[in-house]
C-alpha cells in the first residue's frame, strides 16, 4: 500500500509529540538528530513504530542523518519504501 508523505508526516510528528518532546510540535524541517531532539534509543523506537505503523523495514545502512535529519527527511523514506 503505497502511502505519500502527506499521511506520513502526522504521524510521525504525533509519535514525536507522545513520545519525545512531551507535547511540543516538532516543525517537519527542524533538524531533528543536530538539535537533539532524537536520541539513538529513540530512533530504534520510532524505526519500530514506522515499521510497525506502515508496514516496512528500515535496513541498518538507512539510520543515518538524511534519512532520520528531520521529519520531512523520515517521511520520505517511509512513502519511497511503501511506493
Amino acid at each position: 500500500m503505497a502511502v505519500g508523505t502527506e499521511q506520513v508526516v502526522p504521524e510521525i510528528r504525533g509519535w514525536l509529540r507522545e513520545n519525545v518532546t512531551g507535547g511540543r510540535d516538532v516543525p517537519e524541517d527542524e533538524p531533528i538528530i543536530e538539535n537533539g531532539v532524537l536520541t539513538s534509543l529513540q530512533t530504534v523506537e520510532l524505526v519500530m513504530f514506522l515499521e510497525d505503523r506502515f508496514g516496512i523495514m528500515v535496513e541498518d545502512e538507512e539510520l543515518d542523518e538524511e534519512n532520520f535529519g528531520s521529519v520531512n527527511a523520515i517521511a520520505g523514506l517511509v512513502a519511497g519504501k511503501t511506493a
